[in-house]
C-alpha cells in the first residue's frame, strides 16, 4: 500500500516532495536527519505537514514526571502533522528520528489547505490519509483492550511484517530500529513481559529476532499459535 504513490494521473509525491526532481535538488540540497534527531516537540506549532520519505519515525509523548510512551512507529509513505488540516494548531505529540538517513518531505499547512480547497485530487489523498490514521488508532485501542500481551506483541509483529516487510522464503522480515522497551511501550506491557514473549516465540521457532532484523518464518502460524494459547 506504501508504494501506490499515484491517484488516477495525480502524483502525491511530487507534491510534497520536489526535491525528487533536478531543478528543485540543484537549489534545495538533500539534508537527512540523524537517530535522536527530533523533527517537532510537543507544544511544538503545528506548521507543516511532512511526509516521510526514507527511514522511521518514532510518535510519542513525555507524562508529568518525563516518562516516554511510545505512541506509533511511522515509515515510509506515512504522514505526520495532517491534523492541523483539522485545526489543530499545537502538535500533541513528539516525533523522534530512529533511523539515521531519515528523509522527509515538508509543506507549510497554508499551502496545503489550498491545494486542499483547489485541487481535488489532493483533497482526496489528504483525507484518505487522515482516515487511515483513524483507523490505526482505532486498531491500536481495540488491540489494548480487548487482547492478552501475547496476542498484542503478535498483532504488532503482523502489522510490523505486512507495512514494511518483504518476502523471506515463505515468510517476511523487516528491517527496525526498536528497543525492547519501544516494543513494550507500544503493545501496553512491562520490558520484562516484551522481552520473555520475543523469547519464547524465537525458542518456539515463530520469529527469529536481533537489534536489526525481525523474520518470521510462517505470518499464519503465528497467529494461529498465538489465538490457540490464548483460547480464542
Amino acid at each position: 500500500m506504501n508504494n501506490l504513490w499515484y491517484f488516477d494521473q495525480f502524483d502525491f509525491y511530487k507534491i510534497l516532495c520536489p526535491y525528487k526532481y533536478e531543478e528543485h535538488l540543484k537549489q534545495h540540497p538533500n539534508q537527512g536527519y540523524k537517530k535522536h534527531d527530533f523533527l517537532f516537540f510537543e507544544k511544538d506549532a503545528a506548521k507543516e505537514i511532512i511526509l516521510i520519505d526514507r527511514g522511521k519515525v518514532k510518535i510519542g509523548h513525555y507524562d508529568n514526571d518525563g516518562q516516554e510512551y511510545v505512541i506509533a512507529i511511522l515509515g515510509k509513505g506515512e504522514i505526520l502533522g495532517q491534523t492541523a488540516l483539522l485545526g489543530e494548531t499545537k502538535h500533541r505529540q513528539f516525533a523522534e528520528v530512529i533511523e539515521d538517513g531519515t528523509q522527509v518531505c515538508k509543506m507549510s499547512v497554508d499551502k496545503a489547505r489550498e491545494l486542499t480547497r483547489d485541487y481535488v485530487p489532493f483533497a482526496i489523498e489528504i483525507n484518505r490519509r487522515i482516515g487511515e490514521h483513524i483507523r490505526r488508532l482505532e486498531r491500536r485501542i481495540e488491540i489494548l483492550l480487548f487482547k492478552d500481551v501475547r496476542l498484542r506483541l503478535v498483532e504488532f509483529l503482523k502489522d510490523m511484517a505486512e507495512t514494511y516487510g518483504r518476502p523471506k522464503n515463505s515468510g517476511f522480515v523487516f528491517d527496525h530500529s526498536l528497543t525492547q522497551s519501544d516494543i513494550a511501550m507500544l503493545i501496553g506491557a512491562s520490558r520484562k513481559s516484551a522481552s520473555l514473549l520475543l523469547n519464547d516465540l524465537e525458542d518456539e521457532g515463530f520469529i527469529q529476532f536481533n537489534r536489526k532484523q525481525i523474520f518470521i518464518p510462517n505470518l499464519q502460524a503465528l497467529e494461529q499459535a498465538a489465538q490457540r494459547k490464548a483460547g480464542v
